[in-house]
């Protein structure tokens, strides 16, 4: 069985909450044939105590991304830092908890001062939600203008753009630094016409994705059987690709970094 890499998963410093405890996330991990994957914290859950959360994720063997949460622009920069000396190399902007829309000015600064600081961004691509007018039903086009306007910045766009995953993922074709995550649309739209778009990326764009459980929403056992039934046929390389391999590359890992 081809190990798998969980490349956006949400545990909490202790069960009983949105999500479940380190420990259990690790053994269903475990039990689903995965090696590892990135704890991602969320605004206002437990990643108000970064080191908190940054010690619990490596006590269990987890890549931490640290939640961003939004701050003045002056504050930025030194927020940045801040979470490189605590020992994260990635953070991640959840657009609805955090307030931090792609149409402010502050979006692209955050991916200047990441880029700056060599830390990845992890950036939820869910576009849909209460229309209060802070974020855009369409944000790909500014998405695309704050990269462009951050040289050097690394993303991992979680979701892929959920019902939109074949246009994110010609938008990115020829941006390198720029990888596609796959969690939660896997599962959410299983039986629908996006399953034959999803099957598309497999065959066709097996360098640019990877695979992720958007846990507690979706549990590794079932993240699994949709990779094995939509890998089905394909080369052991491109499996290990989309599995493994593109994720742990991105993030600078070994693939027993998990």
């Amino acid at each position: 069985m081809i190990p798998l890499f969980d490349s956006n998963a949400h545990p909490a410093l202790a069960p009983g909450k949105k999500a479940e405890s380190f420990s259990v996330l690790k053994q269903a991990l475990g039990d689903a044939g995965f090696t590892g994957g990135c704890a991602v914290a969320l605004p206002g859950d437990e990643d108000l105590d970064h080191r908190a959360f940054w010690d619990a994720a490596r006590a269990h063997g987890f890549y931490s991304v640290a939640g961003w949460q939004n701050v003045p622009a002056g504050e930025i920069e030194a927020r940045m830092v801040a979470l490189f000396t605590l020992g994260y190399r990635a953070i991640k902007i959840h657009p609805r908890r955090s307030g931090l829309s792609v149409r402010d000015p502050r979006f692209a600064e955050v991916l200047r001062a990441a880029a700056s600081a060599g830390m990845t961004v992890f950036h939820c691509t869910y576009q849909f939600g209460s229309s209060n007018g802070l974020h855009p039903i369409d944000p790909l086009p500014m998405l695309m203008e704050a990269v462009a306007a951050s040289p050097g910045v690394r993303m991992v766009l979680l979701h892929g753009g959920t019902v939109e995953v074949l246009r994110y993922a010609e938008c990115i074709r020829s941006n390198d630094n720029l990888l596609l995550d796959l969690s939660f649309t896997l599962n959410r739209y299983l039986g629908s016409s996006l399953d034959l778009d999803l099957a598309y990326l497999f065959r066709t764009f097996d360098r640019r994705i990877c695979v992720g459980t958007d846990y507690p929403d979706y549990q590794p056992a079932d993240v699994r059987a949709r990779f094995e039934a939509l890998s089905a046929g394909l080369s052991n390389v491109k499996r290990e690709n989309i599995a493994w391999r593109n994720i742990v590359e991105f993030l600078g890992l070994g693939q027993e970094s998990g």
